[in-house]
């Protein structure tokens, strides 16, 4: 069921860059690019129909920062650790539409996944609410990544896999 998405982008110079979440030293020497999304764009388990995301990507040169924010999770939730993760596409009417995980082009052969993969599994708190933040030395190119999914169990550090996915934001990397 898709669902209203807000969306904007913001691109910031360096007297700017303060002002971007996630400024670094590093990234304020740097031309950024912030992402911010507010969603979900579908939901496929209507047990979390009421869930709510709010995601913030800064993007450097060769850097990714992420921040994820949800609220609205059911009750039975609560300490519950949830997946999720960049997937390749947008969000679309089916749970597999959103397509694999990203993965970093650029990784060394052998990496682990942890390594390749931006994760950002999170644990539902008493009140349906969870938060994540990951940073990838990595940007993805552009097309390679075009969403965040939260599947309904935690991620396998050595498969990637995180079961059925639950909710998909669209975020236009």
């Amino acid at each position: 069921m898709p669902l209203p998405v807000r969306a904007a982008v913001v691109t910031l110079a360096t007297a700017g860059a303060a002002l971007a979440p996630f400024s670094t030293p590093a990234l304020a020497r740097e031309h950024t690019k912030t992402i911010i999304v507010e969603g979900p764009s579908n939901v496929y388990d209507a047990a979390y129909s009421g869930v709510r995301t709010s995601i913030v990507v800064t993007e450097g040169k060769n850097r990714t920062d992420i921040r994820l924010r949800v609220s609205g999770l059911p009750a039975a939730a609560a300490g519950k650790t949830f997946g999720a993760h960049v997937h390749r596409k947008k969000c679309g009417p089916q749970a597999a539409d959103s397509g694999p995980h990203a993965q970093n082009p650029k990784a060394r052969p052998g990496a682990p996944l942890r390594e390749k993969e931006i994760w950002l599994d999170i644990k539902a708190g008493k009140k349906g609410e969870a938060e994540s933040r990951a940073t990838a030395r990595w940007r993805a190119a552009k097309g390679a990544a075009g969403s965040i999914v939260i599947h309904a169990a935690p991620t396998n550090a050595k498969t990637g896999d995180a079961g059925a996915r639950l909710v998909c934001t669209t975020v236009p990397f």
